[in-house]
């Protein structure tokens, strides 16, 4: 039987982890049990920052965006069972866990689903590396409440019953589009963690509904070396920089040192994006910022995201968000408005 607390919380739906981040000269421990905190390192160690979010309903939400000037040792120590959901938007990174003898790895582009017991945990931070993840973290019981409309097969597909479990998949446009919103959030404290949850439980409706239902796995269709993701990264951040005039996929390919078949097969498989899909995915993006603050017509924005035809700029938009520029626009000058109020 489980023992309830004075929050009202069984203490089988609460999470308890430490994690221990050292180097030559420097130690830090914090705890992820559900509290809210904002770590950022010294100046001296890297730049970034590490903020937690608890919601009332006990889903902890981490935005880990930090890059180290130098290698830096992590270790976590994970008291009691936990369900961890996790985002990659920068940097890729391995890690063990006294669960399994070879370690995990999730690269940019990719989410993992991670259910697990009881457990310590080890990595790397490689210096000068940007590393941006976010993570929703609950209790196995809790995602198991989250889950228990669906039958039992698929439950555990999910990830849902006893043992560890480590699911993998590519970070879809839906996906992306959420944790824009989320990292994109403006509004105030008091309305802030209310619109977050929502947001979280989005996240996880849309993830298990991809996962489970449209089976987006990541293939391995291509084989990659290291040195063949590394080239890969760098076509991202290329692309990332320059999506107003991008290379050409041949002139891609020589910069990046790498064949027009790694080029695109790889992309897709790492980033699951086409090139030219990606090109398209910054564009919208930009856009979607642009519009948000609701101070730019949408013939300006197009433009300032190298549309010269407003129309094909508003049925690429409309086919990303499912509304019309014009109207996101409109909606977009409401909420300032609304700010201000």
């Amino acid at each position: 039987m489980s023992m309830k607390r004075s929050d009202g919380l069984n203490e089988a739906e609460t999470i308890d982890a430490h994690k221990t981040l050292r180097c030559e000269g420097f130690s830090i421990t914090y705890q992820l049990d559900g509290s809210h905190f904002e770590i950022k390192p010294p100046v001296e160690l890297g730049e970034g920052s590490c903020r937690s979010l608890l919601t009332q309903r006990y889903l902890q939400m981490t935005d880990f965006d930090l890059q180290f000037n130098r290698d830096i040792e992590a270790r976590g120590e994970f008291r009691t069972p936990r369900t961890e959901l996790i985002f990659c938007m920068g940097h890729g990174i391995e890690w063990g866990t006294s669960l399994k003898q070879d370690y995990f790895a999730i690269d940019t582009g990719e989410s993992v689903l991670l259910h697990g017991g009881v457990r310590s945990e080890n990595c790397i931070y490689l210096s000068g590396a940007g590393y941006r993840f976010l993570s929703i973290d609950m209790s196995p019981a809790q995602f198991e409440r989250m889950t228990s409309g669906l039958t039992e097969d698929t439950r555990l597909q999910a990830g849902g019953g006893a043992g560890l479990f480590f699911g993998k998949n590519a970070i879809t446009p839906s996906i992306r589009l959420i944790l824009s919103q989320i990292a994109d959030c403006s509004y105030s404290q008091g309305m802030r963690e209310l619109y977050l949850e929502g947001k979280m439980l989005e996240l996880m409706a849309v993830y298990l509904n991809e996962s489970l239902f449209e089976a987006d796995r990541i293939s391995h269709t291509v084989k990659l070396s290291r040195d063949d993701m590394k080239s890969l990264r760098l076509a991202k951040e290329i692309l990332q920089r320059d999506y107003l005039h991008p290379p050409t996929l041949a002139g891609l390919s020589r910069i990046i040192c790498l064949n027009e078949f790694k080029l695109k097969k790889g992309f897709k498989e790492m980033f699951g994006y086409t090139v030219h899909a990606y090109v398209i995915e910054q564009r919208m993006q930009r856009a979607q910022q642009l519009l948000e603050h609701g101070n730019m017509t949408v013939s300006e924005a197009a433009s300032r995201v190298g549309y010269v035809n407003v129309s094909h700029f508003s049925a690429a938009f409309r086919k990303k968000f499912g509304v019309r520029p014009g109207e996101y626009l409109i909606s977009g000058r409401q909420r300032s408005l609304g700010t201000r109020m």
